[in-house]
């Protein structure tokens, strides 16, 4: 018999999710180690590739697991310049998991912050599609 409409179990469910690597000592002291250096670097530097350093200091502190500094890095490069690439999906992934986390809680205003800055993801797209600066 066909079961069209069967049921993930829980394991299948887990596995769907997104897995974090785990980092070891040496992994983790590298990206602080590169963390720094870029945050050195990015003040000397223009605008344009200034948002490249700022995304690829998000995305290290996205692979560390600091979220926070990851989604404040990612912000300051989508500010400086408008992409949709790698550090526009991390943030929407962020931003995605902390909805859910503030909607899990109860908690409307946060839940509404993440709805805005979700909804200001999706303007960028957008603007970016289309070609507006």
């Amino acid at each position: 018999m066909i079961m069209w409409f069967k049921r993930k179990s829980e394991k299948n469910k887990n596995e769907n999710t997104i897995s974090k690597k785990k980092l070891t000592e040496d992994q983790k002291e590298e990206l602080l180690g590169f963390i720094s250096r870029k945050s050195i670097e990015v003040q000397s530097l223009t605008i344009e590739n200034q948002a490249r350093v700022f995304e690829e200091i998000g995305l290290a502190y996205y692979e560390l697991g600091d979220e926070e500094n990851a989604i404040a890095s990612l912000e300051k490069s989508l500010q400086l310049k408008k992409t949709i690439g790698e550090s526009f999906k991390t943030l929407l992934k962020l931003y995605n998991k902390k909805r859910a986390e503030a909607a899990e809680s109860n908690d409307v205003d946060n839940l509404q912050t993440f709805l805005n800055k979700i909804d200001l993801l999706m303007q960028i797209s957008k603007d970016v599609t289309r070609g507006v600066k």
